[in-house]
């Protein structure tokens, strides 16, 4: 009840800004946009700057609302489940019109084991990346599960030297021109709104977060991790401007060693206390929708790092496959 609240105040004061002129009188809507979450086909063949509906909410699919972003700007929400993943994204282009995408990858995993990871050379790429780089903050107090934020910012420095690094098995230089790096904590939250069981992303604020959170759901329905990332098309040039990360802290075990956690021993029927997903693993996954790499959707790519959900108790992704570490070369080349 409290998020779908919180949610209606934002979409209220959404609908309100450009829709007083400076006398206090009430503008015309030139387009008669009907008022809440907008659909697609609202604001097809339109210009949502000609609209006013800059800063509206459409419906990218699924229900899930994304908001229009400024002329030239995108927004791509990656929602990460145990098996599996869907991705959503909104585009306004220069002359102001939206267009929205959804993706929806596997509701399950295999039951073969597949392909190793270095026998795949996979991977697909989103329209942007990295110019600069990625500098997060990890939120005060963000711990999972053993209550050591600095556990926590250890995973998360290792999680996005794995991607940047190409840290992998077989045999590769996977270093690249890719960069990025925790800086310290910060008392803000990352950019997250929720949305009558959903989720979206606010607005970018030029913030790099990752913190930790309850994600809608319950034990093996709700996202393991969500990451917003915006872009901006300037030039012809797409690149990321910012980027966040939020971890389920609510419905969900974690650990930073399933190796040697004593906890962690798959059990069959689910016991969700004798669950744990490596923390390490997801970020490393999630760290690849930052840097610019889309979800694989094969099942012969199951043992490599983008190929969505993450097995229990393993921590297998962390390390890239072959598919991985070329995705990261072809989006930022060799150091």
């Amino acid at each position: 009840m409290k998020s779908t609240r919180a949610f209606t105040i934002l979409i209220s004061l959404t609908l309100g800004v450009g829709q007083l002129t400076t006398g206090g009188a009430v503008a015309a809507d030139p387009c008669g946009l009907p008022r809440g979450v907008l659909k697609a086909s609202d604001l097809a063949a339109r210009s949502a700057i000609e609209c006013g509906a800059v800063g509206r909410f459409v419906d990218a699919g699924d229900g899930v609302p994304l908001q229009v972003q400024p002329p030239g700007s995108s927004i791509t929400l990656d929602m990460l489940y145990p098996d599996g993943a869907r991705t959503y994204s909104l585009t306004t282009d220069a002359e102001g019109k939206v267009t929205t995408g959804e993706q929806m990858v596997h509701d399950r995993f295999p039951d073969l084991p597949g392909p190793g990871p270095c026998e795949r050379d996979t991977y697909t790429l989103r329209s942007y990346k990295w110019y600069r780089p990625w500098l997060f903050r990890t939120t005060k107090g963000t711990s999972l599960t053993n209550g050591s934020q600095a556990d926590f910012d250890a995973a998360a420095r290792r999680s996005v030297v794995n991607m940047t690094r190409g840290r992998n098995t077989c045999g590769m230089r996977g270093d690249t021109a890719a960069a990025g790096a925790l800086v310290g904590h910060t008392a803000v939250r990352g950019n997250f709104v929720y949305a009558d069981g959903q989720t979206t992303c606010g607005a970018s604020d030029g913030h790099n977060v990752i913190d930790a959170g309850d994600l809608p759901g319950g034990f093996l329905e709700a996202t393991l991790a969500w990451t917003c990332t915006w872009a901006e098309t300037r030039h012809g040039v797409t690149q990321a401007v910012s980027a966040d990360i939020r971890m389920n802290s609510a419905d969900y075990k974690w650990t930073y060693d399933p190796t040697r956690d004593p906890a962690c021993v798959p059990a069959q029927p689910p016991d969700q206390d004798r669950w744990r997903y490596d923390v390490e693993s997801v970020l490393t996954h999630e760290m690849g929708h930052v840097y610019g790499l889309v979800n694989l959707s094969a099942d012969e790519d199951l043992n490599l790092t983008m190929y969505p959900g993450v097995r229990r108790c393993t921590g297998h992704v962390r390390t890239l496959g072959r598919g991985d570490v070329l995705g990261m070369r072809a989006l930022y080349g060799r150091r």
